[in-house]
């Protein structure tokens, strides 16, 4: 009997150990975690769960037209009978964004597999909104929706808000600043570097 706990703790747990080192930066590695959740909890896993949120989702005329681009992350607690408990949006994109993600997650009720332990019923996916041609960080999202630029409006790169922040930090501006930091961190909510120059020009207006 211990023979076997012992092949199972290796099959099951030596690849997470030695995956951990695999991973060059904390992005793929969240993903990497993210990914064998689904493998586990959804029914098909994650490409079918990819699957599933590609067919379902649309991205609306009103967030296209706006530029709305983002990662919004949305946190989900799935019982372990397979229950969506709750759904909570962090970093909410709005313009109709959020209620696409809230209502496919809630479209795969019974599509989610059983479990015995409760560590694997809360967890994230960053699902990323963006616009075909538009430059912006696509590292950190677990599931990307790219629509079509609308004809004759162009919207503008992640490095347009960088150069426009720095501006008016320099300008000691601090509102504008603010503001174009907001539509950076709004486009990456991961990046460390966006929340402390917020924080700083908050400490010191």
């Amino acid at each position: 009997m211990r023979y076997i706990n012992i092949l199972f703790v290796l099959y099951f747990f030596l690849p997470l150990l030695t995956g951990a080192q695999e991973y060059s930066n904390v992005s793929d590695s969240r993903k990497a975690a993210i990914k064998s959740i689904l493998d586990y909890r959804y029914k098909g896993g994650f490409y079918t769960f990819e699957k599933d949120f590609n067919n379902a989702v649309t991205y609306p005329e009103t967030a296209k037209v706006n530029c709305r681009i983002g990662i919004c992350i949305a946190e989900m607690i799935i019982g372990c009978d397979g229950e969506i408990v709750e759904v909570t949006l962090k970093n909410p994109l709005k313009l109709g964004i959020d209620e696409e993600i809230t209502n496919f997650i809630y479209s795969t009720e019974g599509k989610w597999n059983t479990c015995t332990d409760d560590r694997y019923t809360r967890f994230e996916v960053p699902i990323q909104f963006t616009i075909e041609g538009v430059e912006t960080n696509t590292e950190d999202a677990m599931l990307i929706y790219s629509a079509e630029a609308v004809p004759g409006l162009g919207c503008f790169d992640d490095s347009y808000y960088r150069e426009k922040a720095e501006k008016y930090i320099q300008k000691k501006k601090t509102k504008k600043a603010l503001q174009y930091l907001g539509q950076l961190i709004r486009r990456n909510p991961y990046s460390t570097e966006y929340y402390d120059m917020q924080k700083q020009l908050l400490n010191n207006p």
